[in-house]
């Protein structure tokens, strides 16, 4: 007995079906498991709950629109704390120390000393700038403001830093002669029509009561800007619009004429480490809010990844490309805020799990058949020495049933390999007939059974 077990060592089967599996797949599930963990430490935070959005006086514009932003950030689950302020300068330093994520900003009150760790969501819409004057008061060009007294806005505003540029570039300053008044705009325009002022900057939008009222008086005229070419090439931030004629009041022809005017956009921007989820809500309220269009631009035109001073944010920028992403389309968002950071952990799956089942499929099957395979050299070598020997017939008949056992013990398959396992039965029961059949009439009789 001890002699067949040593002729059927190189026989014995192979580990089980389950150990065999284990062999194969258990590196490729380890290598997969650690791709996810090293991805998973890629996996940004989720979303913040609430946001601070600065705005600007409480009775401006600015605040209007950070109400509706509000509203329509909550129905995804956003809370948005408007932040009032004196304008876009003081929103530019919220931004900058933190005390606010996203704030309605002036377009050229950003300079590029200021860009750094802030970006662009979107241009809102057109803020023009008006210069109203006394009636009496005949200029064409800012040029000629020397020597009067002008109201440049509120230190901190939009209205401020934009007078100050253009007066500027056209040798108007403060002076003996000039005298510049850092006014509010109620204030302002109260003085204006007083006559205690010449001329005033305002940067206001076209339906606010303060251009309505300082175009129905007569002792104010608007002034149309005549060189806004040369300011739309010398200042990136200003777009030349037309405020055609009677758009304001069509019964009484406001303006009277078309009147030329530079604009800066009213443009949203945020902190740079604003999570990039909040960055679509944001584009979506403002296509709900600004999308329709005003008296200075169509439809559709609002809002836009132009006309910004910070550079364009990387999420504001596959939106306006792309539109919004599959799962935010279908999931509501705090579902869809859920899910998006994790397909960072396709990557494993990409780029391991998909590979690694390529090589590892091939693998397993010639596992799996090479345990069947190997008992074919165990019936050549029985074969082998049956032919050499006929003498040998019982021992190899004995060996041959100990074959059958080994395999019907040790020989454990998945169904879909069984032709294989079922034709090597086959060819054994072949091999055991001649056998029989040979060793009979070679030896001259029956073999005798063991």
């Amino acid at each position: 007995m001890l002699a067949r077990v040593a002729r059927l060592d190189i026989l014995k089967g192979g580990p089980s079906r389950s150990r065999e599996g284990l062999k194969v797949w258990g590196p490729v599930i380890a290598l997969t498991l650690l791709g996810f963990l090293v991805a998973l430490r890629f996996v940004g935070p989720a979303p913040p709950k609430t946001i601070v959005l600065a705005t600007g006086s409480p009775d401006g514009a600015y605040q209007a629109f950070g109400e509706r932003f509000r509203e329509e950030l909550k129905a995804a689950g956003i809370q948005v704390e408007l932040r009032a302020s004196r304008g876009s300068v003081e929103n530019l330093d919220l931004l900058r120390s933190g005390d606010a994520d996203v704030a309605f900003v002036q377009g050229g009150v950003l300079g590029a000393e200021r860009a750094n760790e802030l970006e662009g969501i979107a241009s809102l819409y057109f803020e023009p700038l008006w210069v109203f004057a006394r009636s009496d008061l005949e200029f064409e060009h800012l040029s000629q403001l020397r020597g009067r007294r002008i109201a440049v806005g509120e230190s901190g505003s939009g209205t401020h830093a934009i007078a100050m540029q253009l007066l500027a570039a056209n040798g108007v300053r403060a002076s003996a002669e000039t005298s510049l008044f850092e006014l509010s705009t109620d204030d302002a325009t109260a003085r204006l029509l007083a006559g205690r002022l010449d001329a005033l900057f305002l940067v206001i939008s076209p339906t606010s009561p303060t251009v309505a009222k300082l175009l129905e008086d007569d002792g104010v005229r608007l002034v149309g800007i005549e060189r806004h070419l040369a300011y739309e090439r010398a200042f990136p931030t200003l777009s030349h619009v037309v405020l055609p004629e009677g758009v304001l009041d069509f019964e009484h022809d406001i303006p009277a004429r078309d009147v030329d005017l530079i604009a800066p956009a009213a443009t949203l921007l945020a902190r740079e480490d604003l999570h990039p989820a909040i960055v679509p809500l944001l584009i979506e309220a403002a296509e709900h809010t600004h999308g329709g269009g005003t008296v200075l631009s169509a439809p559709g035109r609002f809002p836009s990844p132009r006309n910004l001073d910070a550079p364009l944010a990387t999420p504001a920028k596959i939106y306006f490309e792309r539109g919004k992403s599959f799962l935010y389309r279908i999931l509501p968002f705090p579902f869809a805020a859920m899910i998006d950071p994790l397909k960072i952990l396709l990557l494993p799956f990409l780029t391991l799990l998909l590979p690694l089942f390529r090589f590892a499929i091939p693998l397993y099957r010639w596992r799996i058949r090479s345990r069947i395979y190997r008992w074919y050299q165990a019936l050549d070598r029985l074969e082998t020495r049956f032919d050499s020997d006929p003498a040998n017939l019982e021992s190899c008949l004995a060996d041959l049933d100990l074959v059958d056992h080994e395999i019907r013990e040790q020989v454990n398959v998945p169904a879909s390999y069984m032709e294989e396992l079922y034709n090597l039965r086959m060819h054994m029961e072949r091999l055991h007939e001649r056998l029989v059949e040979e060793g009979g009439s070679r030896v001259g009789g029956e073999p005798k059974s063991c």
